[in-house]
């Protein structure tokens, strides 16, 4: 179970919103944490410019979150800076790749209805059960298949490596 604050988001929100190119090269996870979102025009940030941080750690999007690029710090930005879900009506598919692939977001999709009005509530996210209850509302949502192996690795990597010693120790026996 997870919990904390939602963050609201509207449509198309695309990968250079996440993490701009304008401070490239990235000096690390610090300046991608203080740089997450920071594009994106709304009237409460998603990183404290005190902390360089995000008190939010589900994000609601609507369709299309992720589009553009397929700049990778974009998950990365979000992570560092806090958040850990993200649900939206879709996503960019690379954006939802690199989710999945590196093990540092949780994609959700679904119609939610949830909007930037959200932000500041509290969320809580039941993976196991796959729900989200937010505003007082409860969403359900479906596993990702053949992918939450690799989710539940913690990415590609972890997943990769792991089924290769599986068939390693099938091999020495």
């Amino acid at each position: 179970m997870l919990s904390g604050l939602a963050y609201g988001v509207g449509d198309f929100v695309d990968t250079d919103v996440m993490s701009p190119g304008r401070f490239e090269p990235y000096e690390g996870p610090e300046q991608l944490a203080r740089i997450a979102l920071v594009d994106y025009p709304a009237h409460i940030p998603f990183v404290d410019p005190r902390t360089g941080r995000s008190p939010y750690t589900v994000i609601f999007a609507g369709t299309e979150f992720g589009c553009g690029s397929s700049r990778e710090t974009a998950p990365q930005a979000l992570y560092h800076a806090g958040a850990r879900v993200v649900v939206a009506k879709s996503f960019g598919n690379i954006f939802f790749r690199n989710c999945v692939n590196m093990g540092l977001l949780f994609p959700v999709v679904g119609d939610h209805g949830f909007d930037e009005s959200v932000t500041g509530e509290p969320v809580s996210v039941d993976l196991t059960r796959r729900v989200v209850t937010c505003a007082d509302r409860r969403m359900e949502f479906a596993d990702l298949g053949a992918l939450q192996g690799i989710v539940d690795a913690g990415g590609l990597t972890p997943y990769t490596l792991d089924r290769v010693r599986s068939g390693q120790r099938r091999r020495e026996r």
